[in-house]
């Protein structure tokens, strides 16, 4: 009976299970998905190197797989869950200074969920460059950006400590002798700044030289923070001040009429720049005292100035040639 029950209408039996299997076939292949993504590139060095060319550190793939995998996968590699990963063994003697490799990668440098199939990998063969580490002092230089308030300047700086030891390619470290600091902000500093320091500011993780005529960079280690003061001082400036007339200091009954040889005179004033940049001419007052001479002359006489607080004269005032006359009486 069973034998029979199996056994019978066999060949519709084999129609639906092609049916079924092509049905199948169907629904897998409507609900596969593709994915062409950038994914990040880490390639590992071996004890004592690094990497000294630019290698590229993305690299993208295209794969494809169950639409569910693919939007998981997505997902993933928004994430950054997803990398590809390459391990230069260790040299087992000694290699030189530089050394140079080729890398070639496939599926499995990737961290790939099951059931995902990789298409392409793009690049898949990078050359880098090697260069063996050692440590070095090197003399740190500050590295500023901006500039201090209107009327403000940095007058002196200082770093400690001065040198740091840095761990980079023996190549580059035996032609390198400045790491910079990373950017210190003096964007709009004033004197209260004076206050504040020293300021603690790291060493960039990089030196910059000059190989064969041009500027080069290569990535170095350098763990030190070095403490950094810097003076904040008022601006001076010169400003000159052209024709600015000669007051008489006399009484108002002076009976006599002086005649000045030169009527106006030029001066250079020195103070705050913030001071001088409001400094206007009717801010200064030239003067001579007349009041104690008689006629005839003539007379030379020292030129006075009042000025406001916290500027200068820059040079001493010359004398004034004049003449002191009777003032003829009114015959009209």
């Amino acid at each position: 009976m069973y034998r029979k029950f199996f056994l019978g209408n066999i060949r519709v039996k084999l129609m639906a299970l092609a049916m079924a299997v092509a049905l199948w076939l169907y629904a897998t292949g409507r609900h596969t998905g593709e994915l062409a993504e950038d994914i990040p590139l880490v390639i590992s060095t071996p004890p004592g190197f690094t990497m000294l060319n630019e290698a590229t550190n993305t690299v993208t793939i295209k794969v494809r797989g169950p639409q569910s995998l693919i939007d998981n996968l997505s997902s993933m590699i928004k994430n950054r869950k997803v990398q590809a990963t390459h391990n230069i063994a260790a040299y087992e003697k000694d290699v030189g200074d530089q050394v140079n490799e080729t890398i070639l990668l496939d599926k499995d440098n990737l961290n790939l969920p099951e059931g995902i199939r990789l298409d392409s990998i793009t690049p898949s063969k990078i050359e880098v460059i090697l260069g063996k580490l050692q440590k070095k002092y090197l003399k740190v230089r500050l590295k500023k950006e901006g500039e201090p308030a209107l009327g403000y300047k940095i007058t002196s700086e200082f770093v400690y400590p001065s040198d740091v030891i840095v761990s980079g390619p023996s190549g580059a470290l035996s032609v390198a002798t400045e790491i910079d600091t990373t950017p210190i902000n003096v964007n709009g500093i004033t004197t209260d700044q004076n206050k504040t320091f020293p300021w603690r500011v790291p060493i960039e993780q990089q030196i910059t030289f000059m190989l064969g005529g041009k500027e080069a960079s290569v990535p170095v280690t350098c763990d030190k923070v070095v403490q950094v003061w810097f003076t904040i001082s008022v601006q001076l400036d010169i400003k000159k001040f052209e024709k600015i007339g000669i007051k008489m200091l006399q009484p108002s009954d002076f009976p006599y009429e002086v005649k000045l040889q030169d009527q106006f005179i030029d001066l250079q004033i020195r103070g705050p720049k913030l001071v001088l940049d409001k400094l206007q001419p009717s801010d200064i007052v030239a003067y001579i005292d007349v009041s104690s001479l008689k006629p005839p002359g003539p007379y030379k006489l020292p030129i006075h100035c009042t000025l406001p607080g916290n500027v200068e004269l820059v040079e001493e005032l010359p004398e004034v040639n004049l003449d002191v006359l009777e003032i003829k009486p009114n015959t009209d």
